[in-house]
């Protein structure tokens, strides 16, 4: 195989015409760049130049294969610069995972941070509940994933993840702009016989609305459940039905009453999660700048930022959560 370097000092001659000013550009000797064009000479089988009393003559098989090399040597540089930039961890492709509300309410400002701090990074996204995402994050499928963990339904994380819990949300009281609720404790009053809306069947949103409804006394008479907190917010504004969620999924907060929840239940947090020890300098680049731009954005009422970082203990394999 021709060398890369005997090609890149063949290219050099090439353009100067003589081994002398060919060696004082390259920072070689005259003898050093000779004894590179003659092994260059044996491997291509080819007379590169003819060498005479007053120099060498450049012959045409020396500038056919110096313009063949000069398209490899810029693919070459190229390479080396990209390889340079992936092991800095400024480049490469990153496969993210993220629940529908993260999906709306953060992922374009963590992808947008992420562009002006990271521009050639190239991001595939998994739209999906933690419930999938965090054993992809674990398999190697995707490499971060945004979470949630409520309250009500504590889990215990596996030994192999890190989570770096990015903010604290109150789960909030919605009703219809028409109904006049005025006070946390008129939520049990007034909406114990009304219909309620809820996430999925069996999620953890679900099961946190009928922990808390326990808590104030009855059992919500639920109507509607969709997948999506945009959705929610909709139907309740539409005089469907009340609900209590996340404030990260109040889209339409104008058009919505919205009450707090006093009940210990009525908190989520948000973390990213990567896998623990990892060698890829990306992962950890890119964790933190979506830390960064989450715990900069002014989320509103009813949204903390945490400022601490936190590593998860080791633990038995996490339990199955509910989205």
């Amino acid at each position: 195989m021709l060398s890369p370097v005997h090609l890149q000092t063949l290219e050099v001659v090439v353009e100067t015409g003589s081994f002398a000013s060919a060696a004082r550009e390259l920072g070689y000797t005259a003898s050093a760049v000779s004894q590179q064009m003659e092994a260059l000479e044996r491997a291509a089988g080819l007379t590169l130049f003819n060498r005479g009393a007053r120099g060498v003559q450049v012959t045409a098989p020396a500038r056919m294969l110096a313009d063949r090399a000069r398209r490899v040597l810029s693919d070459l540089r190229e390479l080396d610069a990209d390889v340079r930039s992936i092991a800095a961890g400024r480049s490469g492709r990153l496969k993210v995972g993220c629940f529908p509300t993260a999906g709306t309410r953060i992922l374009p400002a963590a992808l947008s941070g992420l562009k002006r701090s990271h521009p050639s990074v190239e991001v595939t996204l998994r739209i999906a509940e933690p419930t999938y995402t965090v054993e992809m994050v674990e398999s190697g499928e995707l490499d971060v994933a945004f979470t949630y963990e409520y309250a009500a339904l504590a889990r215990t994380w596996p030994g192999s993840l890190r989570r770096d819990t990015l903010i604290a949300e109150d789960l909030v009281f919605l009703s219809p702009p028409d109904m006049a609720v005025r006070e946390t404790a008129a939520i049990s009053a007034m909406s114990a016989g009304l219909d309620w809306i809820t996430s999925g069947s069996g999620t953890a949103g679900e099961s946190t609305t009928y922990r808390i409804c326990a808590d104030m006394g009855f059992v919500p008479n639920i109507t509607l459940r969709t997948e999506y907190y945009d959705l929610v917010t909709e139907f309740v504004a539409a005089g469907l039905g009340v609900a209590i969620v996340p404030a990260l999924g109040i889209v339409s907060h104008e058009r919505v009453n919205i009450l707090p929840v006093q009940s210990k239940w009525a908190q989520r947090t948000v973390s990213v999660v990567y896998r623990n020890g990892g060698d890829d300098p990306l992962i950890s680049a890119v964790t933190e700048s979506f830390a960064q731009t989450v715990r900069s954005t002014e989320w509103g009422p009813h949204i903390s930022r945490v400022n601490d970082a936190r590593s998860v203990p080791r633990g038995e394999d996490p339990e199955r959560p509910n989205s």
